[in-house]
């Protein structure tokens, strides 16, 4: 429903924005629909301009990107029987439009180290996922759904120590999918602040991935927190988010990635065989030395 609604909100976008908005709504302020939708696209702030995250924030808007505030975007979500999630912001739109919306909010979590990211690798955050997703399939099971699994990074995850910002997006399908499927990405994009983070989630493909990448990343480029707000305003005594750097990934816990293979898969087995093969050689060599001296022995 919620596409198809919002796909005709794109249709009549033009004519709508030429229109007077409609003022009639029902008794007792019970708007329509159509009425919130018109509501929602008069109330929309499209690039180029600044917008309000809440007390937290501010997002300079470029390119193609429009900015659904906080109310006329939750009520858009509810008319189509969508949950508002927590600390719902806005919605963003991007070169997909309301095919694609994004949705940003602001979790107060307290403050995160997330420079912490540079210890780990992208194989790293990938067998941490894989092991997130495993766990949470016991769950699927009792619900008579099929198991999932995390097959690669659709963008490995991205953080710039200076704007203590990561973006990310992992490919997870059903066990059965077929290895080259593709399928719904769920497009991370989060910038971290003293009180917690904002982030910018969009469900989208790995065709259009490309796409909504760019658009998560307009959007990190002109987020700015305000003064006293910002990374670097965070004291000793602030508060600190329990789950760090693994729960605002949504992940159960970091760890190195683990291999199958054990020792033999590790970089110390190239030079580990280099100095086996080469001891080898010099037995070989050693023992060629010591028949040719016996035989050399009897002759004389």
């Amino acid at each position: 429903m919620f596409r198809t609604v919002l796909a005709a909100l794109l249709f009549s976008m033009a004519s709508a924005l030429a229109a007077p908005l409609d003022t009639g709504s029902t008794p007792n302020g019970n708007e329509t629909p159509d009425q919130i939708l018109v509501t929602a696209l008069h109330q929309s702030i499209g690039a180029p301009a600044q917008a309000d995250l809440g007390d937290q924030a501010t997002v300079r808007l470029e390119d193609t990107l429009i900015f659904v505030p906080r109310e006329p975007a939750a009520r858009l979500l509810a008319v189509s029987d969508i949950t508002v999630p927590p600390g719902f912001q806005a919605l963003l739109l991007g070169p997909e439009g309301m095919d694609m919306p994004g949705y940003i909010r602001f979790v107060p979590a307290g403050f995160i180290d997330s420079n912490a990211a540079l210890a780990w690798t992208p194989d790293d955050f990938l067998s941490s996922l894989r092991d997130t997703v495993a766990r949470k399939n016991a769950d699927l099971v009792k619900q008579n759904l099929e198991e999932r699994e995390a097959r690669r990074w659709v963008r490995a995850p991205r953080y710039n120590p200076e704007t203590h910002q990561l973006s990310w997006a992992a490919l997870i399908l059903p066990k059965s999918a077929p290895r080259e499927s593709d399928g719904e990405v769920t497009f991370h994009a989060i910038s971290f602040g003293r009180e917690g983070y904002i982030e910018l989630t969009v469900l989208t493909s790995v065709e259009k991935a490309d796409e909504i990448g760019q658009m998560a990343d307009n959007f990190l480029d002109g987020l700015n927190f305000r003064p006293g707000k910002a990374y670097g305003d965070a004291l000793p005594a602030d508060k600190r988010a329990p789950g760090e750097l693994a729960g605002a990934m949504g992940l159960d816990s970091l760890h190195k990635a683990r291999t199958e293979f054990g020792f033999w898969a590790s970089d110390t087995v190239i030079p580990v065989a280099g100095a086996i093969v080469a001891a080898i050689g010099a037995l070989s060599l050693f023992i060629y030395i010591q028949r040719y001296l016996r035989r050399e022995a009897r002759r004389g």
